[in-house]
């Protein structure tokens, strides 16, 4: 059995990818710890990224929640939440 192994470069080069999770609209959410902002990679691998607006908030965990939403823990003692429309 072989393997295939993907890796897709982010746009800013020290961005500390962390967390990865599963969306409802069929792409993949991550932390990126360093840049302060949540990213979403495509099965395409088109990628997007959001900016935290919470300065240093440091986004480490992010989960799916049961409404949709991705939610995602910050260092400076908070919890966000993305929604997807």
């Amino acid at each position: 059995m072989g393997i295939k192994m993907d890796e897709y470069e982010l746009l800013d080069k020290v961005s500390g990818p962390y967390g990865i999770t599963a969306g409802k609209d069929g792409a993949l959410w991550f932390t990126q710890h360093k840049a302060n902002q949540i990213g979403r990679i495509t099965m395409q691998g088109e990628i997007t990224e959001y900016p935290i607006p919470t300065q240093n908030a440091e986004p480490h965990g992010i989960a799916s929640g049961p409404d949709g939403a991705i939610w995602f823990t910050e260092e400076c003692n908070k919890i966000g939440r993305l929604s997807i429309l």
